[in-house]
């Protein structure tokens, strides 16, 4: 997975990270690594349909405000060889989604849980050998998502957690009359490292 594509969301965390001292007093945060798998819909995307994924997810707000501000990019794929039964054929998927909304964190000291939710672009796409060569279909999607998890605040600025999120989106992949449906986002689940302050 090409971490370049995570450049927007890494710039936006140097940012913040690297305000003026007055800011930081004002602002709290949190900058984490996801390591985790996607479950897409099965009916959908079988036998591609669970995923190993990565991403970076940052939330930041001022100190006494609700809610912080989220902008999360997550980044799953999977192949498959031989994905039918006459031991030929090749099935490639990809999703990529680019999340932003609000979480909530309650901070416990140590123990921090958090409760988020926000809309989501979503793209994905399909590579599969055809009759007549390779096939490549793709889309961008519009949806939302959901997400909960708890992460635990150590050595002053180190963040170890765990994450479960729910995304949602209809994309359609393939042209004419082999055009579908299908929903993008599903299932993750995975652990969070990162930066606190």
């Amino acid at each position: 997975m090409r971490l370049s594509r995570f450049a927007p969301l890494a710039l936006a965390a140097v940012s913040v990270l690297s305000a003026t001292n007055d800011a930081q007093a004002r602002y709290l945060g949190n900058f984490n690594l996801f390591v985790g798998q996607a479950w897409l819909r099965k009916g959908d995307w079988a036998p591609v349909d669970q995923q190993p994924e990565i991403g970076l997810m940052l939330a930041f707000g001022e100190e006494r405000a609700p809610v912080h501000f989220v902008i999360d990019a997550l980044v799953s794929k999977s192949e498959v060889s031989d994905a039918d039964p006459l031991g030929s054929g090749r099935v490639k998927a990809s999703s990529r989604e680019f999340a932003i909304g609000v979480r909530k964190v309650w901070d416990q000291s140590v123990t921090r849980p958090h409760l988020g939710a926000g809309a989501d672009i979503i793209n994905v796409s399909e590579e599969l050998d055809g009759p007549f060569g390779p096939v490549k279909n793709e889309d961008r999607a519009y949806g939302a998502w959901v997400d909960l998890g708890v992460s635990w605040r150590l050595a002053s600025h180190l963040n170890l957690g765990i994450e479960a999120r729910y995304s949602y989106a209809i994309a359609r992949l393939g042209s004419g009359s082999l055009a579908r449906d299908v929903t993008a986002g599903g299932i993750h689940l995975g652990l969070l490292v990162g930066y606190g302050w």
